[in-house]
C-alpha cells in the first residue's frame, strides 16, 4: 500500500489572512491514498463525504459543484472533496486513488485541533479489497492457521474482545477471527493510543466491518463488552495485549461487583505480553477461566524477541542527536528474552554494556555472558554512568532513587507496553527541585516526542518517545511478516480456549504444548527454513483450505 498522508499539508497561518476577493481562504488540505480499480473512485469519494457529513451533523449534506463534492461542516468552514487517479501499468488492474479534502472558509481560521479532527475522520477510510488481499499476503502463517482450525467454527459461540495496536495486521487478525466463526457485530477492539502510520484507516475499516472500537483506557470497556455478550447469549473471549482484561475482571471481583465469569460468561483470555502476565502474578488462584500465555511461550521468546530488540535499538538510535556511540556506556534493565537480545545488539555496535535484572538467575546469566552487573541498580547507574538506558522489564524500573544516581546526561528508552517503565511523575518532581533551571518543565531536545529534564546538579535526562515504547514510535513496529507468527499463535490459543481444553488458571506449559503440537512451527520452518527460497511464497487461497 502507499504511504498514508495522515497530517494536514497546509496549516492555518500564524496571522489572520483576509479573504480573497474571489473566494474563501484555504485553511488546510489532506489526502488519503487507496489502491483500487479506477471505476471505484466516485463510490469511495461519496462514502468518504458521507462519513464527514455524518460527523458534522444533520445539516451537512454533500453537494456536487464543479466536478467536486462540497459540504458545510461548521459555520465558516467549507469542505471541498474530489478524487484523482494515478494509472499504473503493472497489469494488476488497480490504480492509486487519491481522496482529497480541502478545508476553507471566510473569517478566522479554525483551531489546529478542529482541523486535525476533520482530517482524522477523512482518513478513516476502510481498506479496499486489493489492500486487504495484500495485507493477507504478508501474513501467511495466520492464513494457514485458519485453514487448520476453521472446521467446526470454534469461535462461533464467542464474543471476542481484542486489545490491538492499530497496525494493518490487526485488519487481517479480525478477518481471521471472523473466518473462525466469531461474529463481527459482537466483537470489540480496544484501541491502544500509539501514533501508527495507518491507525485511522485501521479504525475506519473495523467500524466498516461492524466491529465496536473503544479506547483501551476506558474503564468501562471490558464490562460493557461482557454485558453486550450476555445479551447476545455468547461467551466472552479476549485476545489481550498488556493485561487490560483479566486483571480488570479480578479487580472488579475484589471490589464486590457482580463477577461476570461466575455464570460462565468468560471462556478465557489469550495474553501475548509479559506486562499482562506480571499483573496476574500472585493472583493465579483467583482466575475462574484459563489464561493462554503466548507471552511465556517458547515460540514468542525464542523467535520474536530478536525482531523486537532490533527495532527498539534502531529506533532509539534514530531518536538520539548525532553522537558517536562506539565506546559509550549503555545499560539494559531486564535481561529476559528481549533484553538479552538488546544487550547483544548494543555490544555488536561496540558499546560498553551493563545489565541489571531483579531475577538473580538472569543476573548470573548476564554476568557470565560478560556484561557489567550489580545487584543494586542505583549503584550500577552511578558506577557505569550510562549514556543510553533501555528499560525492558514490563514494570517500573527507574524512579527517584535511580534518577538521583545518574551522574551524566542520559537517554532513557522504554521497550515496555505503555509508559510504565520509567516513573515520569517522579522525574518531573525531581526536575522541579532544580532551582538553577530556567524552565523546570520538560523541554524537547531530540524531537517533539522526547523530553529532557534537568535534575538537581545539572544532569540532563531525556526520555525518548515520551516514555512510550521506542519500537512503536511513529512506525509500524515490526513488519507484518514478523508479527505473523505471534498472531497465528494467538489464533491457535483462542481456539484452544474456546473449545475448553484447559482448567482455570495460568499454565504456560499448556500454551507451549498447544502451540508446538498445532503445526504452526512446522509451517514456519517450511516457509522460512533451509528448504525455503530467498523470497517467501505469496499467500494464496490454498493456505486457508
Amino acid at each position: 500500500m502507499e504511504r498514508e498522508t495522515n497530517t494536514l499539508t497546509v496549516r492555518r497561518p500564524e496571522r489572520p489572512v483576509a479573504p480573497a476577493a474571489d473566494g474563501p481562504v484555504s485553511f488546510a488540505a489532506t489526502t488519503v491514498e487507496v489502491t483500487g480499480a479506477p471505476e471505484d473512485g466516485p463510490h469511495l469519494l461519496h462514502r468518504a463525504a458521507r462519513r464527514l457529513c455524518e460527523a458534522a451533523g444533520p445539516g451537512a449534506v454533500p453537494v456536487h459543484a464543479g466536478g467536486e463534492l462540497t459540504a458545510r461542516l461548521a459555520p465558516g468552514l467549507q469542505a471541498s472533496m474530489f478524487v484523482s487517479t494515478e494509472m499504473r501499468g503493472d497489469g494488476a488492474g488497480t490504480s492509486l486513488l487519491r481522496l482529497n479534502l480541502r478545508l476553507s472558509g471566510r473569517g478566522a481560521a479554525p483551531s489546529t485541533a478542529s482541523l486535525d479532527h476533520w482530517a482524522e475522520i477523512w482518513h478513516r477510510q476502510a481498506f479496499s479489497a486489493p489492500e486487504v488481499e495484500r495485507v493477507a499476503g504478508e501474513l501467511p502463517l495466520m492464513s494457514a492457521a485458519v485453514g487448520r482450525l476453521r472446521h467446526g467454527k470454534p469461535l462461533a459461540g464467542c464474543a471476542v474482545l481484542v486489545t490491538g495496536h492499530f497496525l494493518t495486521d490487526l485488519v487481517h487478525l479480525v478477518g481471521c477471527l471472523a473466518e473462525l466463526g466469531a461474529p463481527l457485530d459482537a466483537m470489540t477492539v480496544l484501541r491502544k493510543d500509539y501514533a501508527y502510520q495507518w491507525r485511522h484507516r485501521v479504525h475506519g475499516h473495523l467500524v466498516d466491518q461492524g466491529v465496536r472500537v473503544v479506547d483501551a483506557a476506558d474503564p468501562r470497556a471490558v464490562e460493557e463488552h461482557a454485558e453486550r455478550a450476555r445479551g447476545l447469549g455468547l461467551r466472552c473471549l479476549a485476545l489481550d495485549d498488556g493485561g487490560y482484561v483479566a486483571p480488570a475482571l479480578l479487580d472488579r471481583a475484589r471490589q464486590g461487583s457482580p463477577w461476570p465469569a461466575a455464570a460462565g460468561d468468560w471462556a478465557g483470555v489469550v495474553e501475548q505480553t509479559m506486562s499482562g502476565i506480571y499483573k496476574l502474578r500472585g493472583r493465579e488462584a483467583e482466575l475462574p477461566f484459563p489464561v493462554f500465555s503466548v507471552a511465556q511461550s517458547r515460540l514468542k521468546g525464542r523467535i520474536e524477541s530478536y525482531w523486537i530488540a532490533e527495532k527498539a535499538v534502531s529506533t532509539a538510535l534514530e531518536l538520539l542527536p548525532v553522537l558517536k556511540m562506539e565506546g559509550q556506556p549503555a545499560l539494559v534493565i531486564g535481561y529476559g528474552n528481549v533484553g538479552s537480545q538488546i544487550a547483544a545488539l548494543l555490544t555488536q555496535r561496540r558499546m560498553r554494556v551493563a545489565v541489571h535484572d531483579a531475577d538473580i538467575l538472569h543476573l548470573i546469566d548476564a554476568h557470565e555472558s560478560g556484561y557489567v552487573t550489580d545487584r543494586d541498580l542505583a549503584v550500577l547507574l552511578e558506577r557505569h554512568e550510562p549514556l543510553l538506558v533501555f528499560g525492558v522489564t514490563g514494570r517500573t524500573s527507574m524512579s527517584t532513587r535511580e534518577f538521583e544516581a545518574l551522574r551524566r546526561p542520559a537517554y532513557l528508552a522504554s521497550v515496555s507496553s505503555r509508559d510504565i517503565e520509567f516513573d515520569l511523575p517522579a522525574l518531573d518532581a525531581l526536575a522541579a527541585r532544580n532551582p538553577a533551571a530556567r524552565n523546570p518543565a520538560a523541554r524537547s531536545v531530540t524531537g517533539p516526542a522526547s523530553r529532557t529534564h534537568t535534575l538537581p546538579g545539572g544532569v540532563d535526562v531525556t526520555v525518548l518517545a515520551g516514555g512510550r515504547p521506542v519500537n512503536f514510535h511513529e512506525t509500524d513496529s515490526i513488519s507484518n511478516l514478523h508479527s505473523d507468527l505471534v498472531y497465528a499463535g494467538m489464533l491457535t490459543g483462542a481456539c484452544a480456549v474456546a473449545t475448553g481444553q484447559a482448567a482455570p488458571g495460568l499454565d504456560p506449559s499448556w500454551a507451549d504444548a498447544v502451540l508446538e503440537e498445532s503445526g504452526l512451527l512446522q509451517d514456519y520452518y517450511e516457509r522460512y527454513g533451509p528448504a525455503a527460497t530467498a523470497r517467501p511464497a505469496p499467500w494464496t487461497a490454498a493456505d486457508r483450505r
